[in-house]
């Protein structure tokens, strides 16, 4: 089965088990069904009225795919859900890749050593980095190396002289931010882990999450913009912070950005790796449950 048809299927039917969903959807039709029937019925006991029995029986076959409508409505789960601040603030969660989401920024989290190179995996392809330059920069890493320079040497922020399996390199404090501007948009590079030489997280706790969060709002702040900005559930993914629960972080991020002295952005964007969502990493209605909490009760 087609991955996307996958998640299409579970948000239908709330199961990730093709078994499980199917008896789901079907048990709850026919509760819907047998309610159904049995008003009829009712309707012809007390009052004599046959019509309604008359037509559930001549047309049961739409009745069956009432049933069947109703049943994914009850048990479908929202993909996406969004909730103002009272500082105008709009906050969305939503399951999809962060580069398929409409943004004018986007949060880009990578290693304290800054470093683009993807040979021997030392970045992962397969990472929000990763997918970013190989969308963006392509074959290109020396331009995008010169922006981040850049942008940290126009901060004034210094870095460690360090060395790794690729030469010296300077290290800066985790929750250090690079911003990118490229192709009208705009990329914070965002320090959430240390690496070894190899490339390989090291070092990794919870509280490197809520330091690399705070220093996105200070460089927003300082050095950013105030439009919509897009952003992964940091420490999730690949810097493998065994605490950064996708629910946790929700929460954290959700409560970083709504308790901000500033006006930090327009849209906040929270997008949860589709593949987290299917192997049910994520609480979709806890998450929406305390957005909501967090839209009535902020400020």
């Amino acid at each position: 089965m087609n991955y996307k048809i996958k998640i299409l299927w579970k948000s239908l039917t709330g199961e990730i088990n093709t078994f499980s969903a199917i008896k789901k959807i079907v048990f709850t039709a026919i509760g819907y069904i047998s309610s159904i029937f049995s008003f009829s019925v009712v309707l012809y006991e007390l009052f004599g009225y046959s019509y309604f029995k008359i037509e559930l029986q001549k047309n049961w076959f739409w009745f069956i795919l009432f049933g069947l409508t109703l049943s994914f409505i009850k048990n479908r789960e929202k993909l996406s859900f969004s909730k103002s601040m009272q500082d105008d603030l709009k906050i969305s969660v939503v399951v999809k890749s962060l580069f398929n989401v409409k943004a004018n920024s986007y949060v880009i989290p990578t290693n304290s050593y800054f470093r683009t190179i993807m040979e021997e995996e030392y970045v992962s392809p397969n990472s929000v980095q990763g997918t970013f330059q190989k969308k963006y920069f392509k074959l290109n890493l020396k331009e995008l190396d010169k922006k981040i320079s850049k942008s940290l040497d126009e901060q004034r922020i210094v870095g460690v002289d360090c060395t790794d399996k690729f030469g010296k390199v300077k290290k800066y404090p985790i929750g250090t931010v690079a911003k990118v501007n490229h192709k009208n948009m705009h990329f914070y590079f965002v320090a959430i882990n240390d690496v070894n030489e190899y490339g390989k997280p090291d070092n990794q706790t919870y509280e490197n999450v809520k330091t690399a969060l705070e220093g996105l709002i200070k460089a927003i702040n300082n050095i950013g913009h105030y439009d919509d900005i897009a952003l992964p559930l940091l420490g999730t993914g690949r810097a493998a912070i065994k605490e950064a629960t996708i629910g946790k972080v929700s929460k954290e991020t959700i409560d970083c950005f709504a308790d901000a002295n500033e006006k930090i952005s327009r849209k906040l964007i929270i997008c949860i790796y589709p593949k987290d969502y299917f192997d049910d990493k994520a609480d979709l209605k806890m998450i929406s449950n305390y957005l909501e909490f967090k839209s009535k009760f902020n400020g």
